[in-house]
């Protein structure tokens, strides 16, 4: 059973004690009811215990509840009918008045809202009075008029989601598209940024074209927020900017992108920085491409490319990945390494024949090959397999052109 249920029954239980004591039991009870029909996202049970709460206890929290409930159910018509005999016997109630414009505009009676908000607006002076009255002109399509009543509750609360309104009245209903984007950057200037005013004003320069202001805000809100989305926001622009270096620096602070960080990290050949988030990317995804790819970066950053600890190392991890999934890359990588590093030149033809099964036409595995049959000795093989990869790439590759050399001499000093 539902705890808050079960609660609610050991206090119905005592309901033998005092009058007193009982009313507010009951009361207690029918809270822990509504509440519990709120959590269950069941508003219209939530709307009848609070109402059922005014109705005992005359407490008017209940019956705004009451109505906010009935709202979040989309029940207009019993809505419009509660907010009217309520008014009945509460005319002069703001809060009342308030749902009765909220009725309104719900009905699409945006002339009759319009003039009962500015009734409210004029009599209370609040800033949900001027939102309202705002909203009502907005849908009879009188932005001016609009425009005026945000600011006027704007200047009672600053707050950023009506400054984010003003802006878009002035930005997409009037076309003035450098007043909308002005008043966002005054309201950083005297309130600060936040989320929701950093991404409407980065999205207001990018769609007027000005990108670089667009990059940049989406850039120093990420900073004070640290939300993935704006971050995600700044990268997208400076890739449409080729501002690539920015790039990189949000994708650092971030980690919003390893994957595409990874990308930038191996065409600038930073090998080193590539290897380290490989390996991070490995550790959180379970992809042996990504340790197979750690390895690789590991050996081309390497200083000292004969290091016997970083060889090691690299065909450890090359050995655990092709175990797990054959990707020819990095099979001929890893029985490249070994057959030049002479640390078991079989094996490493082994790998690079895996490799060949899956690519048999890659001139780049043959050539692999062939230097695995010229460190066996097998200089005529070997001569073979580099004329084919001749013919099919031709010589002007270093490392073709300097096998071809050593191989040829292979064949020539066996004829001798």
């Amino acid at each position: 059973m539902n705890k808050i249920l079960l609660a609610a029954l050991v206090l119905v239980s005592g309901l033998h004690a005092t009058p007193m004591l009982s009313k507010r039991v009951f009361e207690d009870t029918f809270i822990l009811y509504a509440f519990d029909a709120q959590m269950r996202h069941k508003p219209h049970d939530a709307s009848e215990y609070f109402s059922e709460l005014y109705k005992r206890t005359s407490k008017k929290e209940y019956l705004y509840q009451s109505l906010r409930m009935l709202e979040e159910a989309n029940e207009l018509p019993l809505l419009s009918q509660r907010v009217k005999e309520s008014l009945k016997e509460l005319p002069e109630d703001e809060m009342l008045q308030r749902f009765g414009i909220i009725v309104l505009l719900q009905e699409g009676s945006f002339a009759e809202a319009s003039q009962k908000g500015l009734e409210l607006s004029n009599k209370t002076k609040k800033a949900p009075d001027y939102l309202l009255y705002a909203e009502a002109r907005l849908k009879i399509s009188d932005f001016e008029g609009t425009l005026s009543a945000l600011k006027k509750a704007y200047d009672l609360t600053y707050d950023e989601r009506t400054a984010e309104r003003i802006a878009l009245v002035y930005y997409a209903h009037m076309n003035q598209k450098k007043e909308g984007i002005q008043f966002l950057k005054e309201h950083i200037s005297a309130h600060g940024n936040s989320g929701l005013i950093g991404k409407r004003l980065g999205s207001l320069y990018a769609d007027s074209g000005a990108l670089d202001d667009a990059a940049e805000i989406y850039a120093q809100t990420y900073e004070l927020t640290k939300e993935a989305e704006i971050a995600d926001e700044a990268v997208r622009v400076y890739l449409h900017t080729q501002k690539y270096t920015k790039v990189v620096a949000i994708l650092e602070k971030s980690g919003v992108n390893d994957p595409m960080l990874l990308e930038f990290y191996v065409k600038e050949k930073e090998f080193n920085k590539a290897s380290a988030l490989a390996q991070k990317l490995y550790l959180h995804q379970n992809n042996p491409l990504y340790l197979a790819q750690s390895a690789v970066f590991m050996y081309e950053g390497a200083k000292d490319k004969h290091d016997a600890a970083v060889i090691a190392k690299v065909v450890e991890s090359l050995k655990k990945a092709t175990s797990m999934v054959e990707d020819p890359l990095y099979l001929n990588y890893l029985g490249y390494l070994m057959i030049d590093h002479d640390l078991n030149v079989t094996e490493g033809m082994g790998y690079v024949r895996r490799a060949l099964n899956k690519q048999p036409d890659s001139p780049f595995y043959i050539d692999s090959l062939a230097w695995g049959n010229y460190k066996q000795g097998e200089c005529a093989e070997a001569l073979r397999l580099m004329k084919q990869v001749e013919s099919m790439i031709g010589s002007n590759e270093q490392d073709v052109k300097e096998h071809l050399k050593a191989i040829e001499a292979c064949k020539t000093k066996e004829k001798k």
